[in-house]
């Protein structure tokens, strides 16, 4: 059978033209994984089996770099024809697909563009971006929506890339309940996980040593949930997603609002070893 969950969304690549100090997805770090098409349609095809999200969410990194972003989406909307789809862009790559406009012209899709600062050479950068979403909406009726990820980023753990440490409050339902990312289910390496933090964690784990370091090894013990799993245990598994749980420890139980560098300038701090490797898709 199939269950209804309000949300999933999916990263289909790691690889960002931005490197945004603090992102759910690790791109800061420069992972540079992304999703094969073969696995893409595979994951899709095989959880529309065992869930049906009312909407859905194909994000990054940056979906337009993918090179099968389209396919991507006519995947999802095979799996699910009647959920609400929604690309969501930081808008400076958009010219990569000229397929897209008519794809987000569809009934119950939407594009959505994160506006990531308020910087004049970031602006200036946006503008063609902006141009652009600005024509789809004129001539196909693309519906798009914008957030304000300047105002209200937060930091979802402490440190930086080998001295990362959870922040471990104390106070899990009060970190669950601070949390911009309460329902926001992910579908990562064709599991599910309750959030991005946790389930993009693994990226860099091996990158950064986290394995060795003992506050990260309830975080990175936790694996989620796959297809293997029966109907009873996915259904549980779904119902505590609902609310707090003891990984919501490695977050904030009070968030602190900060202005975060898009460029990744402070990850070039003394005794912070920057690496850049490729991690191989699963």
């Amino acid at each position: 059978m199939a269950f209804s969950v309000a949300y999933l969304e999916m990263p289909i690549t790691h690889i960002c033209s931005l490197r945004c100090d603090g992102c759910s997805a690790y791109s800061n770090y420069g992972v540079k994984e992304s999703v094969s098409l073969e696995n893409a349609l595979l994951w899709l095809k095989l959880w529309s089996q065992r869930i049906t999200p009312q909407y859905f969410r194909i994000l990054g990194g940056e979906p337009f770099i993918h090179p099968h972003l389209p396919e991507i989406f006519l995947a999802a909307r095979r799996a699910w024809p009647d959920t609400a789809i929604q690309v969501v862009t930081n808008g400076l790559n958009l010219d990569r697909h000229k397929i897209m406009p008519h794809l987000l012209a569809q009934r119950n899709t939407t594009l959505h563009i994160s506006i990531h600062s308020d910087e004049p050479a970031y602006m200036e950068r946006l503008k063609e971006g902006v141009a652009i979403i600005n024509d789809w909406a004129a001539k196909y009726g693309v519906a798009t929506y914008s957030s304000d990820n300047v105002k209200f980023w937060n930091r979802f753990y402490l440190g930086i890339g080998r001295e990362m440490r959870p922040f471990e409050d104390g106070d899990p339902v009060a970190s669950w309940k601070a949390c911009h990312s309460q329902h926001c289910l992910n579908l990562v390496h064709n599991r599910l996980w309750k959030c991005p933090q946790i389930g993009n964690l693994p990226l860099i784990a091996d990158r950064f040593d986290l394995h060795a370091n003992p506050k990260w090894q309830k975080y990175l013990s936790y694996q989620g949930i796959g297809l293997d799993a029966d109907d009873t245990t996915l259904h549980q598994w779904l119902e505590a997603t609902k609310g707090p749980e003891s990984i919501c420890d490695m977050c904030p139980k009070v968030l602190d609002h900060y202005k975060k560098d898009v460029y990744n300038t402070t990850y070039d701090m003394p005794g912070v070893e920057r690496v850049e490797r490729s991690i191989c898709p699963a």
